[in-house]
């Protein structure tokens, strides 16, 4: 290529596939690779705080989005990168005077912040206050379990979700958001799907189960939510065996009265299935509890949930001492609230950033409920396989930075299960029907998905190179680790390889 057209890497235009916390860390490393950054997000974390903004009001999950306009802040915003950081208390008393003293104006948090940006502020804190009012059912209701609960809500989720309300789109709302805390214009966050309403995603594991929900596949809270621990006992998230017991298992989905079925089941298929009267009873439970707060429709929020959805995420604690799923996942899949799968559509202006860009990152952080949500929707896959850039001659990269250790949803798997999973989810994007990709759909090859692969020295994760890079086509680059016992990237050495990578 001549270097004429194309001066460094820093004309280049940068795609990065990731989830919230753990690509946050990396912000200022793909800053300093170009200024023109597209960072795109799945709208799908129902737990923590989220999960409560979803159960009352509905819509996106826009916890991750949120997280990562917050550290894009500039450091001369730091009093609002502050205000829209905080988290309320985790005593629901004290939580509900910390935001009742944002919402008027006397939280200490506004003293630095300029009158006129705080009026601006408020009045979104003011309409999702309001709209929480009046989508809460309080003490004289039968339905109290509809009261919305402000411990460890996020000042900033509440925000982004005022200005969705009032606006009606979140594109604007992310918009509007990054305008008022000063945001580059040159970085956009963009959701996967733009959308006014919640997504949700099962996990199939390869024993034919089903795991119903982002947070319940990553991190499930405890049934008792006065209980922070996690993870929650093995007895509770892995049965020793399917049909064991009903109700420990319609947790993943079960087989019925001893049978093997050969597809996979969910609690919709459960309730059109004849079962022995026992069975039968402990439905009815089921039933009285999913139809206690869907006698109206609300907003965003259907009339049918998925019973697994309604179950409270609020409190969990994410840790490196995990177990494992019951079963490796199979697919991750889109369902409707009724557990049915569906295909749905990329955001337009994601694809577009996807076709166009130069350089495709895959972050790290969960392969399974950040990085395939993404991929598998429909446009995406075409759009990462789309070999035309900016820059004519110049060939696009697509970088995967391998974790630097297993997590729940992914052990046991080696980098090329890494990159196979990547590679599967794209070739389902093209397919666009239900059930997994279509026979009739040809698998890309395997570099116009993943061209290049970061790993850590000594890696945790196994690393075939000589059949990524003989047989695959697929570069690997190692990286240096911050400390031997480290499971995190050396900035500095990631940041010379990237360049190296990416530089024409």
């Amino acid at each position: 290529m001549d270097a004429g057209t194309l001066g460094s890497a820093q004309d280049l235009k940068i795609a990065v596939i990731s989830g919230g916390t753990a690509t946050n860390e990396l912000v200022g490393l793909f800053r300093s690779l170009s200024p023109n950054i597209t960072y795109i997000l799945p709208i799908l974390d129902n737990g923590g705080s989220t999960s409560e903004l979803i159960r009352v009001i509905g819509g996106p999950a826009i916890g991750d989005i949120r997280s990562r306009l917050t550290r894009l802040i500039p450091s001369k915003q730091e009093e609002l990168r502050k205000l829209l950081s905080f988290r309320l208390s985790s005593d629901a008393s004290e939580a509900k005077t910390q935001w009742n003293e944002i919402v008027d104006g006397t939280h200490p948090l506004w003293a630095k912040i300029n009158s006129s940006t705080k009026e601006i502020l408020r009045a979104f804190f003011i309409h999702v206050h309001v709209e929480l009012l009046k989508r809460s059912k309080h003490q004289f209701s039968m339905h109290s379990n509809k009261l919305f609960r402000y411990e460890l809500a996020n000042v900033g989720n509440l925000f982004l979700t005022g200005v969705r309300l009032f606006i009606g789109s979140l594109d604007s709302a992310i918009e509007l958001f990054s305008r008022l805390v000063g945001i580059d214009p040159d970085v956009e966050v963009l959701p996967c799907i733009n959308t006014n309403f919640t997504y949700h995603i099962s996990a199939l594991l390869e024993n034919g189960l089903i795991i119903t929900g982002q947070s319940q596949i990553s991190h499930p809270s405890q049934t008792d939510p006065t209980i922070d621990n996690y993870p929650p006992p093995i007895d509770k998230t892995r049965p020793s065996t399917p049909t064991e017991d009903f109700l420990r298992t319609n947790y993943f989905g079960a087989t019925l009265n001893g049978l093997h079925l050969e597809i996979p089941i969910n609690e919709v298929a459960i309730a059109n299935t004849q079962r022995s009267d026992d069975h039968l009873e402990k439905k009815k439970s089921i039933d009285s509890y999913v139809s206690d707060d869907s006698d109206e429709e609300s907003g965003n929020v259907p009339q049918y949930t998925h019973p697994e959805l309604k179950k409270s995420q609020l409190h969990f604690n994410k840790t490196e001492n995990i177990e494992p799923l019951l079963s490796p996942i199979k697919r991750i899949f889109y369902i409707s609230p009724y557990g049915e799968e569906i295909c749905p559509t990329a955001h337009n202006r994601v694809t577009s950033s996807l076709s166009n860009s130069d350089v495709i990152i895959y972050s790290i952080g969960s392969l399974m409920t950040s990085i395939v949500p993404v991929i598998i929707l429909k446009g995406i896959g075409r759009a990462i396989a789309n070999d035309i850039c900016q820059f004519p001659g110049y060939n696009k990269r697509r970088i995967l930075l391998l974790n630097g250790c297993a997590d729940r949803e992914t052990y046991g798997m080696t980098a090329k299960d890494y990159i196979e999973v990547i590679v599967k989810s794209a070739t389902y994007s093209l397919s666009g029907t239900k059930g997994g990709p279509s026979n009739n759909t040809a698998e890309p090859e395997w570099n116009k998905v993943v061209s290049h692969l970061c790993y850590m020295k000594d890696p945790k994760i196994e690393v075939d190179t000589n059949f990524l890079q003989n047989v695959k086509n697929i570069q690997c680059i190692e990286v240096n680790r911050v400390s031997p016992q480290s499971d995190y990237y050396d900035l500095d050495d990631l940041n010379n390889k990237i360049k190296q990578m990416i530089t024409p």
